[in-house]
């Protein structure tokens, strides 16, 4: 399965980069014209690291 842009966005700046939400939704914003809000980048990254531990 393809991942979407947001998965790799929230997986590139916030967890290998070490930058806040912020930068990631300011990078979706810039460079593919996607408007996501605070709270759903959030909800993301936090299914993506219970799924991370689930896996583990």
């Amino acid at each position: 399965m393809d991942r979407g842009l947001i998965t790799i966005a929230l997986q590139e700046i916030v967890l290998r980069d070490g930058k806040d939400l912020q930068e990631a939704q300011q990078y979706l914003r810039m460079k593919y014209r996607i408007d996501v809000e605070h709270e759903v980048l959030k909800r993301r990254l936090e299914k993506m690291l219970q799924t991370e531990k689930a896996v583990a």
